[in-house]
């Protein structure tokens, strides 16, 4: 083993999002139906910029909502409490939660909020999905980054 494989990583690094320690669940506003989605990378420097690049939903009526490849952004975050508020698919996006766990190697984050309704009149295809485009959606997200 290298002798710099066991140096702690120097202050300032962000993390960097684990993809298989990662839960977005989003579900509209009265709840019709409920869905997660993957995320494919992201990036977060604590007290600074969170990215995260989101795969597609599984329910084929979110997926028509949401055509497009989503990238989550937010230019400031704060970590306690944690804070984030940004932009995905052209929607305004509010989260509040907290830093469960963190340790020199991880910081483990959970947090809820909203999804305002879309504001552009991008037509998707049939009624529900309509309905949905207007809706507001609740996420919650778990997520693990690692340095």
């Amino acid at each position: 083993m290298p002798d710099t494989a066991v140096l702690p990583a120097p202050p300032g690094i962000g993390y960097t999002l684990r993809r298989d320690r990662c839960v977005i669940e989003v579900s509209p506003r009265p709840p019709l139906i409920r869905d997660r989605l993957t995320a494919t990378g992201g990036h977060w420097t604590p007290g600074s910029t969170l990215t995260i690049t989101l795969g597609s939903f599984r329910t084929p009526l979110l997926r028509r909502v949401f055509r497009d490849e989503l990238t989550f952004t937010a230019e400031e975050v704060d970590d306690d409490p944690f804070v984030v508020e940004g932009r995905v698919a052209g929607r305004e996006v509010k989260l509040r939660g907290d830093v469960r766990h963190r340790d020199e190697e991880s910081v483990v984050v959970w947090a809820a909020g909203f999804v305002a309704p879309a504001r552009a009149s991008r037509r998707p295809a049939g009624r529900v999905a309509r309905l949905l485009a207007r809706r507001r959606l609740r996420v919650e997200i778990a997520i693990e980054f690692v340095r």
